[in-house]
Formats: C-alpha cells, sequence, structure tokens
C-alpha cells in the first residue's frame, strides 16, 4: 500500500536512497572486469610445413583464437624432407602430410583426441567425417587421432556433352574405360585421355588403378600381410592390374608420362582432353585456367572390377556384396592436424582448442590459400569455394558428390602407409617402369618389387613394417594382441 501510494517516482526515490546507506558504495560506477579466460597463461607451439600456403590468413585466425581463449600461440615453420620425416616437428599442435605419419610412429607420438570438455566439437563430430576415411584414415591404432585438413583422391573427369552427343555413359569398370578409351576417336575426334603419370606419380597411380583388383570390403591385407608383414605387391591381382595399365597406357596421351594431377585437369578444362584423371586444387589459383567455351564436365569415381582376388584361395570371383568391386585409394597427399602426446596436460587442452577452432570455426578463414578437400558431410554445402571456379555449380556438387562417395566406403586404403614408404615407393616406381617400356612383363616387374619389398622390410624389420601398416589402417600392433 505505501509504494502504491508514493508513486513510481517516489519508489525510486527510496531505492536510490536505500542503495547510497549500503557501506561500501560511492557515486562512481563500479568500472567492468575483464572476463577470465580458461586457457589464459598457456602457450601452445603449432608446427607448420613450409611451401602449402601458410600465410597471413593462418596467422590472422591464430591471433583470433589467442583473443578468444587468452592463450598464446607461436609459429613454428619445418620443411619437409622429400624421403620422409624420421621424427616429429618441435610443437604441440601439428600440421602433417599424412605420407610422414608411418615414419614418425603416430600410435606412440600422437595424441588421442579426447572427449568432452571445450574441444568436444571434435569427439562429437567424429561420426560427421566420412565412415571410411574416419576408419581407415583417421583413426590410429584404434584410437580416433587425426583431424584432416585435406583428403585428395581421385575421380574421372568426362566429357559429359560428347558422352551424350554419341548416347554413351560414363565407365564403372576399368573393362569400360577400356571401351571408351578403344571409341575415342569416334566419340571425341582430336581429343586425347590423360592421367597423371609423372614419375612422382607413378606408384599411387597404379595403386589407384590396383585396389579394385585386389581389395574386398573388409580386406587390411592389401599392400602387406598384416599378420606376417610379408609383401604382397607381386600377387596375381597386382600383375593383372599392371597387365591392364600398359594397354590402357598405350592409349593415352603420350604426354601423359609426365603430367600432374594438375595437368591433366588443365587439359581437360581447355577442351584438348575428353577424359582425364584427377582432383580439385582445394584452393584459389593464382591464375585461373580458361576454360574452353561450349563444354561440359561430368565426374564418377574411379572405376571398380566385376573379378576381385582372393589371396587365400588363389582365385578370382565377384565381389562378395555388390556386382562391381570399388575400392578407393586415399589420401593421395593431403594434410592432417594432430596434437604431439608430449604435449603436457595442462596445454593439451589449449593445443585442442586450436585444433577444434582451426578445423570447424576458422576452417575456411584460417586455412583459404591452404589445399582443403571435403571430409565432413556438413562440408558438402560450404566447399563450394574450395573447389576450382572454372566449375560450374552443377558440376561441382558432381565432384564433391563423387568425393564423399569414393571416402564413404569402407573399402578404403592409405597410400603405402608404412615405415620406408619412400624406398618401397621407389622401389614399386622402378618396377612400373619396367613394365611400361616393355624390359619386363608385368608379372617378372612385380617379382622384383616383390624381391627388393621383402629386403627392405628385413632392412627396416619385418615386425617395425607390419606394425606400422596395422597402425595406420587403424589396427592395433600384431605384438599386442598377444598380451
Amino acid at each position: 500500500m505505501i509504494f502504491r501510494r508514493l508513486g513510481l517516482l517516489g519508489c525510486l526515490g527510496i531505492l536510490a536512497c536505500g542503495l547510497l546507506a549500503i557501506p561500501g558504495c560511492d557515486d562512481e560506477p563500479e568500472k567492468a572486469k575483464s572476463p577470465v579466460h580458461s586457457l589464459a597463461g598457456q602457450t601452445v607451439t603449432i608446427a607448420f610445413p613450409a611451401g602449402y600456403g601458410f600465410g597471413d590468413p593462418w596467422r590472422v585466425a591464430l591471433n583470433e583464437w589467442s583473443e578468444q581463449t587468452g592463450a598464446k600461440c607461436t609459429l613454428a615453420e619445418y620443411t619437409r624432407s622429400p624421403a620422409g620425416m624420421k621424427e616429429l616437428p618441435a610443437g604441440d599442435v601439428l600440421v602433417l602430410a599424412y605420407a610422414d605419419l608411418p615414419g614418425i610412429d603416430p600410435r606412440e607420438h600422437l595424441a588421442r583426441i579426447p572427449e568432452g570438455t571445450q574441444i568436444g566439437e571434435i569427439s562429437n563430430g567424429w561420426i560427421d567425417f566420412f565412415p571410411g576415411l574416419r576408419e581407415r584414415v583417421l583413426t590410429i591404432a584404434g584410437r580416433p587421432t587425426l583431424v584432416p585438413i585435406s583428403c585428395p583422391t581421385l575421380a574421372c573427369y568426362l566429357r559429359g556433352d560428347l558422352l551424350a552427343k554419341a548416347a554413351l555413359k560414363p565407365p564403372e569398370t576399368w573393362d569400360e574405360y577400356q571401351t571408351l578409351l578403344d571409341s575415342l576417336p569416334k566419340w571425341a575426334p582430336g581429343l586425347t585421355a590423360v592421367e597423371p603419370w609423372a614419375p612422382e606419380f607413378r606408384a599411387p597411380m597404379f595403386l589407384a588403378r590396383a585396389l579394385s583388383d585386389v581389395k574386398k570390403s573388409g580386406d587390411y591385407s592389401v599392400f602387406f600381410d598384416i599378420d606376417t608383414g610379408a609383401p604382397l605387391i607381386d600377387s596375381p591381382g597386382f600383375a593383372r592390374a599392371l597387365t591392364r595399365t600398359m594397354t590402357q597406357f598405350a592409349k593415352l596421351s603420350p604426354d601423359s608420362g609426365h603430367l600432374s594431377p594438375d595437368d591433366c585437369r588443365r587439359l581437360i578444362l581447355t577442351g584438348k582432353a575428353a577424359m582425364a584423371l584427377s582432383f580439385e586444387p582445394g584452393r584459389p589459383d593464382e591464375k585461373p585456367i580458361e576454360r574452353a567455351a561450349g563444354i561440359s564436365l561430368t565426374f564418377v569415381r574411379l572405376p571398380g572390377a566385376r573379378e576381385v582376388y582372393d589371396r587365400h584361395g588363389e582365385t578370382w570371383g565377384a565381389p562378395p556384396d555388390s556386382k562391381i568391386n570399388y575400392a578407393t585409394l586415399a589420401p593421395v597427399g593431403g594434410l592432417t592436424l594432430a596434437v604431439a602426446k608430449a604435449t603436457p596436460p595442462e596445454r593439451a587442452e589449449a593445443a585442442w582448442s586450436l585444433v577444434n577452432f582451426l578445423s570447424t570455426e576458422q576452417f575456411q578463414a584460417a586455412l583459404a590459400n591452404v589445399p582443403k578437400s571435403v571430409c565432413r558431410e556438413t562440408q558438402l554445402a560450404k566447399a563450394v569455394d574450395w573447389v576450382g571456379p572454372e566449375l560450374r555449380t552443377d558440376e561441382v556438387y558432381g565432384y564433391l558428390a563423387v568425393t564423399a562417395e569414393s571416402l564413404r566406403t569402407k573399402n578404403i586404403s592409405p597410400d603405402l602407409p608404412v615405415i620406408g614408404r619412400a624406398a618401397f615407393e621407389k622401389a614399386l616406381t622402378e618396377g612400373i617402369n619396367a613394365a611400361l617400356e616393355k624390359k619386363a612383363t608385368p608379372e617378372a616387374a612385380l617379382k622384383q618389387v616383390g624381391d627388393r619389398w621383402r629386403a627392405l622390410a628385413s632392412g627396416f624389420g619385418v615386425e617395425r613394417v607390419r606394425d606400422s601398416y596395422r597402425s595406420c589402417l587403424g589396427l592395433a600392433p600384431a605384438l599386442k594382441l598377444k598380451e
């Protein structure tokens, strides 16, 4: 009743007097306090490789993370060795090439992605990564470990306008691919077919082609036996793939022997090729390609095979789950984020916070000039900006769909994920050269490769080769299984 009689102004006056009577209060308003950041006082070192486009956007994003968290970030640029790395670069957060993982023993030196806390977006979003990529590439020795920046996988680029005009369909198998090569003068007169067979890309190019002949879904023993560590490169499955490769290589443009994936992409975009194997660059080109007028592109996965080799029964047969056996070699190059296991616990939370910031909140901004590729379901709608500007919108989504399909399958294998990878790849390249130059039959060439691989495995240690292979396929070391 009293407040009602006094009215609003009177009530405010009483309240004001009461506030003035509170001890410690004065006429000056209290200054707002700066929020205390949970990671304040921590300094995280991030190591990244030179020559991949990390630059000003990278530094701007890292500064923004520091502002948001109160933690500091120091940069450590390192140079990759062509022969592969034998130890981790110094740092807490690491940007690594997939090719370097086997040599640094990731099981022993990279931390598992933790669950909960402030970096929960990574662990909770684990299911968002494409299944094959998640289980066969990002998992190390049974532990979720890697957060991808890029995971390139080859796709088949085709002149869709010319196929439609000739009432032809994109190839589903390598036999159908052969038919298109043979009939190229009819449906694409004056044009060529190109594949990236440059010496530095020759081994992964062959393995990507061969995988559908030798790997069924669920198989782990592809390049090496996961139980014994014995090389499998000289099996009849790889020999058949090399025989087919030789036949098809003869139908390609003579330039294919020194072409890179970027070269092949350029040739089909400029209207000089009707078929190409390549992948999108994942970052803006300094000088976009001037696309030929009137062309339309279609994308499909690398072809599969209707028969796959069973090494246990030493027989050929249809794949168990479908009419066509598709298999993906991935990544073909590419970069990933990880945290060093040696990072102290008090700094590890800050390190994972930074990984989460870079891979989710600031993925596009921080890595604007770094090659990226779609690795998550939720990236499909956003990745339009990462694909080369030369593609039309419908072509962009066609390419992204093919990439997603290639990485969703669990019939996927990393590219030679073993310690001493550079040496094994060199031996394989020499064997492929011998076959393509007709200095040896496919069987004899791969027999020499197999002998060389066995000698290399003996030198590195057969068990070390086996366990590095298992680890990078997501499996625990064989010795651990017996404990």
